[in-house]
C-alpha cells in the first residue's frame, strides 16, 4: 500500500510539475508569427507588388476566412543597410503554433482552387523566385508583458 501511494504522489508531482512550469512570471504567451523578408531584385519592383496584389492577398484572405490566419502585414524597409539587407517582410499571424500543424495540406487546395491547377501554381512560384530573393524566414511568438 505504501508503495501504491508513493508512486500515485510521484506521479502527481510529475503531472503538476510540468504546468507548473510552463507558466511564465514575466508574460502570457500569445499568437505565432511567421516573418519572411526579401529582397526585390533590380527592376522587378512594380512585377513584385502586382503579384502580391492579385496573388498573395487573395490567398491570404481566403485563409483569413477559413480561419487559419488571424491576420497578415506587409512591411517595407525604408533603410537599407548593406547590399543584402531585406526591401518587403510579410508577416502571417497564427493563433498558435498548432493552428501551424498540418496548413500545408490544408492550405493546397485553396492556393490550387486560386490558380486553377497545380500546375499553374508551380509556374506561379517560379516566376516569383524571379521577382525576389528570400532573406530569411522567422517563426516568433507574441507575447503579453505581465
Amino acid at each position: 500500500m505504501r508503495k501504491f501511494v508513493a508512486m500515485f504522489l510521484f506521479a502527481a508531482a510529475l503531472l503538476t510539475a510540468n504546468a507548473a512550469f510552463a507558466q511564465n512570471p514575466n508574460y502570457t504567451p500569445g499568437p505565432v508569427w511567421r516573418v519572411n523578408y526579401y529582397s526585390i531584385k533590380t527592376g522587378q519592383g512594380d512585377a513584385f507588388w502586382k503579384d502580391v496584389r492579385e496573388n498573395l492577398k487573395p490567398v491570404y484572405d481566403d485563409f483569413k476566412k477559413e480561419g487559419w490566419l488571424v491576420d497578415y502585414k506587409v512591411w517595407t524597409n525604408p533603410t537599407v543597410d548593406h547590399p543584402g539587407d531585406w526591401d518587403v517582410a510579410i508577416g502571417l499571424l497564427y493563433a498558435n503554433y498548432a493552428a501551424l500543424d498540418e496548413l500545408d495540406a490544408k492550405a493546397a487546395t485553396v492556393v490550387i482552387k486560386h490558380f486553377g491547377s497545380r500546375e499553374a501554381m508551380m509556374d506561379a512560384a517560379k516566376k516569383r523566385a524571379e521577382l525576389r530573393d528570400l532573406i530569411a524566414s522567422h517563426l516568433a511568438r507574441e507575447v503579453m508583458l505581465k
